[in-house]
């Protein structure tokens, strides 16, 4: 099982411009079974949104990636998780597009980095 938590709003990035969007895209790199994801996204005034996939080797896309698209960043910090049911190490990247209100992409970040802001 993989969880990560993390805490998401507009400043994020600490950027001049607010991030307003986020799209997820997670890639399931394990063995043939594949694993279900939950994305979901909770701050203080109740659930902002959740999601749950499947994916694996025959998933949409090449190697078997889904992209949850257009979800909302707010001024407020929430907790955005997204938990894996899948027992081998190593089998999930994620990778997070944060965007403007006009939908230039601000930045990318990677499982690596979420990590280094984590510590």
């Amino acid at each position: 099982m993989a969880a990560y938590l993390i805490h998401i709003h507009e400043n994020f990035l600490q950027t001049f411009v607010p991030i307003k969007y986020m799209d997820v895209e997670l890639a399931y790199v394990g063995g043939e079974e594949g694993t279900d994801v939950f994305v979901g996204g909770a701050g203080m005034h109740g659930e902002l949104y959740r999601h749950l996939v499947h994916i694996g080797s025959n998933t949409r896309g090449a190697g078997g990636n889904q992209v949850i698209h257009n979800l909302d960043v707010t001024s407020e910090p929430y907790e955005l998780r997204i938990i894996s049911n899948s027992s081998l190490p190593n089998h999930l990247v994620i990778r997070l597009y944060c965007r403007s209100i006009h939908g230039q992409t601000l930045g990318i970040l990677s499982e690596c980095q979420m990590m280094k802001l984590a510590d």
